[in-house]
């Protein structure tokens, strides 16, 4: 299941890049020519411009994009590569890459339920956005591991029929799996709803888990590991099935990020 579109590789003056608290930044980089062509889901392919070419770039979803020209980004600063882009400065530039990998698609008049779990939460600002502009104003299901680690909750809340967020240590929300959220609205009401998941992988084999329970359909976008993220190194396969049943391995940035939730073993 490729998907073919155009990209850019191009150097991007940063305008912004900002601690949003403990190790969750946001980043805005100036990037008309991919803003304009980008859509929800997608990622690019980053690194600052003097890092050394030892350093690889990596995948970063687009959280945003503002202003028509603008692509926002939020990450975790926890590797060499991304404390590196957490000390960059407005006026320096990123090597960016993209936009790379399918989307998320819209079901029209379908009831959207959106899951994110930590970092995964980054594409859904756009996302939701979209939803909006299609007339759909999703159910957000949002997990962290405490109060101090939730982002965009304003936007989100905006963009959203309901908000419902839970943390493993109970300083907001549900105590307990965001996961239990969204299986107790599928309890009430599973016609017509479609699951979009971004998360860690125990999440997102629960939410697999869930979406054939309940028999709904279900996306769900895969983080791996990429080398180049355009399928050219092979470095993120993920194991799956084919159509007619057969065992396969797709490769997350070139098949992907985002897969059904019947078409990979997770």
């Amino acid at each position: 299941m490729p998907f073919m579109f155009k990209k850019f590789d191009l150097l991007a003056p940063i305008v912004e890049n900002i601690c949003l608290g403990g190790k969750y930044y946001r980043i805005r980089v100036e990037a008309p020519q991919i803003a304009k062509i980008a859509r929800p889901g997608q990622f690019c392919m980053i690194r600052p411009q003097y890092s050394g070419e030892s350093l690889l770039r990596r995948p970063f979803s687009i959280a945003a994009v503002r202003d028509g020209e603008l692509l926002e980004f939020a990450y975790t600063a926890i590797g060499v590569g991304t404390r590196l882009i957490s000390q960059s400065l407005p006026g320096q530039h990123l090597l960016c890459l993209g936009p790379l990998g399918n989307s998320f698609p819209v079901v029209e008049g379908s009831r959207a339920l959106v899951v994110g779990g930590g970092i995964g939460i980054a594409p859904f600002p756009f996302f939701n956005r979209v939803l909006n502009q299609h007339r759909i104003f999703p159910n957000t299901y949002y997990g962290a591991r405490s109060a101090e680690e939730l982002i965009y909750i304003e936007e989100l809340n905006q963009l959203s029929h309901i908000l419902k967020i839970a943390t493993d240590n109970g300083s907001a929300g549900h105590h307990g799996f965001v996961t239990q959220l969204l299986e107790k609205d599928l309890d009430e009401s599973p016609s017509d709803s479609v699951i979009y998941a971004c998360g860690p992988g125990p999440m997102m084999r629960v939410v697999k888990s869930i979406a054939e329970r309940y028999g709904v359909p279900a996306y769900l976008s895969m983080e791996e590991t990429m080398g180049c993220g355009v399928g050219i190194c092979i470095g993120c396969p993920i194991p799956g099935v084919t159509p007619d049943g057969q065992t396969t391995y797709y490769l997350c940035c070139k098949d992907g990020p985002i897969f059904p939730s019947t078409v990979v073993m997770i």
